[in-house]
């Protein structure tokens, strides 16, 4: 009896706080594939800021996504020569398709998300930036395939 309580207050926790998350499509590949389970923690961004280089559950185009935070507050996003840039330095992708910002500065509270496969997802360059709120969790792990998220 004396177990039961501290395991329901940890499991009233977990339910509070993970969600599990089935990846749909191609758009993040190779780190996350289509029909891959993973967990998305919902507490960090309530406690702290997210991280450039995170892959957030986050609303988008009226749709729940898994992206890239490639971009934060105070940065300088541009979309040129095929070619997404962050503060001046390019980002890894398979090919920036469409266009985007011109080198803007993201406003106080914005974030620019980013599919890794650019040329197959629909991102911040076609939907416009996130508002934190619109973060809804970090994606933390696998559960099929098992392994940690970066």
């Amino acid at each position: 009896m004396a177990l039961l309580l501290p395991l329901a207050a940890l499991l009233l926790l977990a339910a509070l706080c993970l969600r599990p998350v089935q990846v749909v499509g191609w758009s993040m590949y190779p780190l996350l594939r289509h029909g891959q389970l993973v967990v998305v923690e919902r507490l960090s961004y309530r406690l702290r800021r997210p991280r450039r280089g995170e892959v957030a559950l986050a609303r988008l185009g009226g749709r729940e996504v898994l992206k890239l935070v490639a971009a934060l507050p105070g940065d300088r996003v541009a979309v040129n020569a095929g070619r997404v840039w962050v503060n001046g330095t390019p980002l890894e992708l398979t090919g920036a398709q469409g266009p985007g910002p011109s080198g803007e500065v993201l406003p106080r509270g914005r974030y620019f998300l980013l599919s890794l496969a650019a040329d197959v997802g629909v991102d911040s360059r076609q939907q416009g930036t996130v508002g934190r709120r619109d973060l809804l969790g970090r994606a933390w792990l696998s559960l099929w395939p098992p392994r940690r998220l970066p």
